[in-house]
């Protein structure tokens, strides 16, 4: 089965992955997150209607789960009628759950899990799409309601169609459904769950990181199975799993994302200074994503001793290029400027500096013996800070091969869409 390409890491010296748009390698996420509680406080959802199995284990598809539990779900039965007594039998319940009691102020129940398609979910004479099911809630008076899930939350395209689009075969997503209760009412507790498609004759897929989660106000994006607070320097781990990263320069958005505002955000790595990279080699690799077209905003920045000596790359108005900058002598390609995703590989192999824009070689640069001063900063220098997303950033002790950068950039498309 294709789970994709596996990431080149060797020699990798200081890096962060965010776990910003899921995809098979990587579910742990580092970054601050929103503290939640899980509703569901024993056992796992159940098959509806379908065939399945249950995997305890860590690792399941190139993907670690945070719960460390994978259920398969599969359906195979092409001789269905296309009739209403073929309903709900495709799917995951609440069989087996079981849920702590609803807050008197909750207004908003979600349910956010991670799901793997291997084959597409396909109804009998393709008759409707999407998602079908519903949350029962109860209500302290005792009266209930079947809520009907809402799917907007849903990325990189809000809606249903999650599991039967065959355009995410191969691919892990973060799904979020949430339901809104009556607001009129005191909710009491979750009596039902079902997630399913109505008269399926075929479909696979994997599900893990099950976690429900009760809202005051509305959602604004699917929560993450680890939950608790974390500090500034907690909040980022290095890959290398040995220490955090202090990223109490940087913002966040509303899931607790880091971002970059583009006016004094920056990530220092510690790293580098007093390095000569005519003799020390070294890569730098990241994905970025600029949030405007105007005006120069630098990703990643370093100074260097002398007069105005600097390593850095950046978004730059002027000729709508991506310069890079080494010793104070820049130059400039064409690679529009945009709100895209990019992966950018930049390679110092002791006399050329060479930058990959998504596995393709641009522009070099030849340079002579310099030293940095100071530290290799993600985010820029004071003026030109980014204004956007920096979800990966890697820095290796080596040059990495045009092959290698190709492999990660692959590895890395289909997640970002690039």
């Amino acid at each position: 089965m294709y789970t994709g390409p596996k990431l080149h890491n060797d020699n990798l010296v200081f890096g962060y992955d965010t776990g910003y748009g899921l995809d098979q390698h990587s579910s742990t996420r580092h970054y601050k997150g929103q503290p939640a509680t899980n509703l569901i406080t024993a056992g796992i959802p159940g098959y509806f209607g379908s065939g399945g199995e249950t995997l305890y284990q860590d690792k399941y598809l190139g993907l670690n789960s945070d719960s460390g539990v994978f259920q398969r779900n599969f359906v195979n039965n092409p001789a269905q009628a296309n009739t209403s007594s073929y309903n709900n039998n495709a799917g995951l319940f609440h069989s087996g759950l079981t849920f702590s009691n609803l807050s008197s102020n909750t207004n908003y129940i979600l349910i956010s899990f991670d799901f793997y398609m291997i084959e597409n979910y396909v109804r009998h004479s393709s008759s409707g799409t999407g998602l079908n099911g519903y949350m029962r809630v109860v209500y302290t008076d005792g009266s209930a309601d079947n809520i009907g899930w809402n799917t907007s939350l849903n990325t990189p395209n809000a809606g249903d169609d999650w599991n039967n689009n065959s355009a995410y075969i191969g691919q892990w997503r973060k799904i979020a459904l949430y339901v809104q209760v009556n607001g009129s009412k005191t909710p009491s507790s979750i009596n039902a769950m079902y997630i399913y498609n109505d008269r399926t004759i075929k479909g696979e897929g994997v599900f893990t990181n099950f976690i429900i989660t009760e809202h005051a106000t509305a959602p604004t994006g699917p929560m993450y199975y680890t939950s608790g607070t974390r500090s500034n320097t907690q909040s980022l781990i290095d890959l290398k799993r040995t220490t955090g990263i202090d990223v109490s320069n940087v913002s966040f958005d509303s899931t607790g994302q880091p971002t970059f505002d583009g006016t004094d955000d920056i990530l220092n790595t510690g790293l580098f200074s007093g390095r000569n990279p005519s003799t020390e080699h070294f890569t730098i690799e990241a994905i970025v994503k600029s949030d405007t077209t105007s005006g120069n905003h630098m990703w990643v920045d370093a100074t260097g001793n002398g007069s105005n000596q600097r390593f850095y790359c950046a978004h730059a108005s002027t000729g709508s290029s991506t310069p890079l900058g080494i010793q104070n002598s820049g130059w400039s390609h064409s690679i529009p400027q945009d709100t895209n995703y990019h992966h950018y590989a930049i390679t110092m192999n002791g006399s050329t500096a060479q930058l990959y824009n998504n596995s393709v070689a641009h522009s070099n640069k030849s340079y002579t013996s310099y030293t940095l001063s100071g530290q290799i900063n993600v985010g820029g220098r004071s003026g030109y800070r980014w204004n956007g997303e920096i979800p990966v950033f890697k820095i290796y002790d080596k040059v990495l091969t045009t092959a290698e950068i190709t492999q990660n950039y692959n590895a890395y498309k289909n997640r970002f869409n690039i």
